[in-house]
């Protein structure tokens, strides 16, 4: 009997959802998201020419599922546009554009179970609805993963108001997807689209600090963490965390572990790094068991030939690929293939 290759499988990718955005709109300043308020008046003005662009790819199944054939991906793990976070809406209003988006992603899955699996989203502003939204994705809708942002409305996710929710997904076994938007304090980015080149694995690396020196994974060691954007800078400088926690006191009040502990143990970073000699970095410090292929499908800024970069990695093994492209995200969502 042949045993069935892993599918190829994209974990960072985006869905809009229109009637959200619809709900949201009336509230909507641009000083409440700093990927906005920090773009700068050049990249302001492109990203209106390209959102046109975009619509269709983040709204149409048919035309993703012709991309995805034609970039060689079997099955995606959805998630939201990341526009769509909401968290400066009241506690209730990002409660009911989560549970729209949610059921928006469940019905795709529904309606290309083989094709398709979903990351939810929760109103983290509120950190009880956020808990009750991630419960019920979980159980009612099936989802094995949430996508949160790298902070809440300048909140970093070390601030104990959500240790409640860190610890529900951990305890309900649920992958914590960290994407950023932007950075929060993004005054000197606000020229040739730094706002998005280095705010966003800047705001990814500062988030994967503070949890680990928060001492999050010490008080919940299965919480797992995938990165988008190759995790940031933090996966390709933490000899200097691992020096700062040998020499300085104010480094080990909340970890009983070296921080690089924790990047092999509780994190997964995806390949969203345009470089085949930075993923050989990650397998050589990490693991092929923590690295997962990722698109950021249908950005500029994403990769558009995420297969053949994993295949252009220096000495990479036949192991390390497939655990790359497909055999990690199977085990790590459970993935029923070949779908029905």
């Amino acid at each position: 009997m042949t045993t069935m290759p892993p599918p190829v499988v994209d974990v960072h990718n985006h869905v809009l959802t229109p009637e959200a955005q619809q709900i949201a709109a009336t509230w909507y300043e641009p000083r409440l998201e700093p990927y906005d308020l920090f773009a700068g008046a050049a990249s302001a003005r492109h990203n209106g020419e390209l959102f046109g662009d975009l619509v269709e790819p983040m709204t149409d199944p048919g035309r993703r599922l012709r991309d995805m054939d034609a970039a060689g991906i079997d099955m995606q793990l959805l998630s939201i546009f990341v526009s769509q976070y909401y968290y400066w809406l009241d506690g209730q209003k990002g409660l009911e554009t989560s549970r729209l988006q949610n059921q928006h992603l469940a019905d795709l899955v529904a309606d290309h179970p083989s094709r398709f699996v979903a990351a939810g989203t929760v109103p983290l502003q509120d950190t009880r609805l956020a808990i009750e939204e991630l419960e019920r994705v979980s159980q009612e809708l099936g989802f094995r993963a949430v996508q949160i942002s790298t902070n809440v409305n300048g909140d970093d996710l070390d601030h104990p108001r959500f240790e409640p929710f860190l610890a529900a997904a951990a305890d309900l076994g649920m992958l914590v997807i960290l994407h950023p938007n932007g950075f929060s304090e993004g005054r000197r980015l606000a020229s040739h689209y730094l706002i998005n080149v280095v705010g966003n694995p800047l705001d990814s690396t500062i988030a994967v600090t503070r949890l680990i020196f928060g001492g999050v994974f010490d008080r919940h060691p299965t919480l797992q963490v995938c990165v988008v954007h190759g995790g940031g800078y933090a996966p390709f400088y933490w000899p200097r965390m691992d020096h700062a926690y040998q020499v300085r006191p104010e480094c080990r009040q909340a970890v009983s572990n070296r921080p690089s502990t924790y990047l092999r143990t509780n994190f997964y970073f995806d390949t969203v790094v345009f470089e085949p000699a930075l993923i050989r970095r990650l397998l050589d410090d990490f693991g092929a068991d923590r690295v997962l292929l990722g698109t950021d499908y249908p950005f500029d800024m994403g990769e558009s030939a995420p297969v053949d970069l994993v295949t252009e990695v220096p000495g990479i093994t036949e192991d390390e690929r497939s655990a790359i492209l497909g055999g990690t995200a199977t085990r790590l969502l459970a993935l029923d293939w070949p779908g029905d």
